[in-house]
């Protein structure tokens, strides 16, 4: 039995074994002190040295008045990917010992070569792929570039037209931001239109099924966002508003305090903020009181005042334009007048007219000419009262009750 185990351990090669031992023994120890290294590299160089540089580059990151980021969270984040480094370098050089360790064994060399390009394969076609990809990568970098800087010229058109430092012909500078804001989004779409086929695997059938469903949701799901857009537009250049104009829409009246690519916000006498829609805007009878007068003769008011047919109608007149000249805002030159409008059953229905400078007071104005016309039909002892009311009353005098 002992002659048999001689025989068969005289088969081997100690010399090789003990070599391929060796190299066993220094492939592990070559495992651990690379551990041992990138953790000591780690814990004592690098996280202190990017907490010493926290107080110089973590300023934070803001958007507008929001703080995204506190520098807090950003040194946490910091660390995060230290530590992900960190451990992507210790399952790399892991990888890197199996793999030599399988490759040191003549038994084990086709799994450790499998194991090698099963790793080395994809990671070389991802560089192949992009080598292939670079011309067209360059082309798409070109046209975002050129994109951005005629977008930025057109800022700067848009700012030197709008501040009139630039004067175009037929051209208002009311209409540099709006047109700006048209010219961009036309240039972004026309970008677009042409990066889109030089996107990998933009012949495919599974981005070609992507691109038709985002199109159908954004073609269902914006009719009236764009319609809003449009109007707003067409209002734009038909200038029918502007920024702190009084107007008139149905029966919102107020100052225009925004516009939007979708609605116009008004501001009320009462300091409401009313949001009309541009498409309703559009389809709609806007009054600026802004823009209806000129410097001189300013804008005409109008309201209704009933006076019963006891009162001779040229007292009435005289009366009712005493008061009007007697209202503050209104003026004198050209002075108020009044229509006669109808003649009613029970009174003669009269129009006062008053031109002032201030349309956005016509709150106040139609309230204290109310009361003037009152207080002086009041000293001349005139009955504002109808004929058809007082003679109700004084046939049922037990209605007052």
């Amino acid at each position: 039995m002992l002659r048999s185990i001689y025989e068969y351990l005289s088969g081997f090669d100690w010399v090789e074994i003990s070599r391929l031992a060796l190299l066993s023994v220094a492939v592990v120890a070559g495992q651990i002190a690379i551990y041992v290294f990138v953790r000591k590299l780690f814990k004592k160089k690098i996280n202190p040295f990017i907490a010493s540089r926290s107080s110089e580059d973590f300023k934070g990151i803001k958007f507008r008045n929001y703080m995204l980021l506190t520098p807090a969270r950003l040194l946490h984040i910091s660390f995060f990917f230290s530590k992900l480094l960190m451990y992507a370098v210790l399952i790399f050089s892991f990888y890197i010992s199996i793999t030599l360790l399988f490759g040191i064994y003549p038994g084990t060399r086709s799994f450790a070569y499998t194991l090698f390009h099963g790793v080395l394969d994809p990671f070389l076609a991802i560089i192949k792929s992009f080598i292939d990809y670079i011309p067209s990568l360059l082309q798409i970098i070109v046209i975002i570039a050129v994109t951005h800087y005629f977008v930025k010229f057109l800022k700067f058109l848009s700012k030197e037209i709008s501040a009139e430092r630039i004067v175009i012909q037929g051209f208002y500078p009311d209409w540099a931001h709006a047109t700006f804001n048209l010219l961009r989004f036309l240039s972004y779409a026309f970008m677009v239109i042409l990066i889109f086929p030089l996107l990998p695997d933009s012949e495919t059938a599974v981005f070609r099924g992507v691109s038709v469903f985002l199109g159908v949701l954004f073609s269902l799901g914006s009719t009236t966002v764009i319609s809003n857009v449009v109007a707003g537009m067409v209002l734009t250049y038909m200038r029918s508003f502007k920024l702190g104009d009084r107007v008139k829409v149905g029966e919102v009246l107020g100052d225009v305090v925004e516009k939007t690519p979708f609605a116009v916000r008004i501001k009320t006498s009462k300091k409401e903020v009313v949001t009309v829609p541009n498409g309703t805007l559009l389809s709609s009878n806007v009054v600026n009181f802004s823009t209806s007068g000129d410097e001189r003769s300013g804008v005409i008011l109008y309201m209704p005042v009933t006076v019963s047919y006891d009162v001779p109608l040229r007292n009435a007149i005289e009366l009712i334009t005493q008061a009007a000249l007697k209202t503050e805002n209104v003026l004198t030159n050209p002075p108020p007048f009044v229509l006669v409008k109808n003649l009613g059953n029970a009174a003669t229905e009269l129009e006062l007219n008053v031109y002032t400078n201030e349309p956005e007071r016509q709150p106040r104005i139609f309230s204290d000419m109310n009361a003037n016309i009152r207080s002086l039909f009041e000293q001349n002892g005139i009955n504002m009262v109808t004929p058809v009311f007082s003679r109700v009353f004084l046939e049922n005098p037990d209605n007052q009750q």
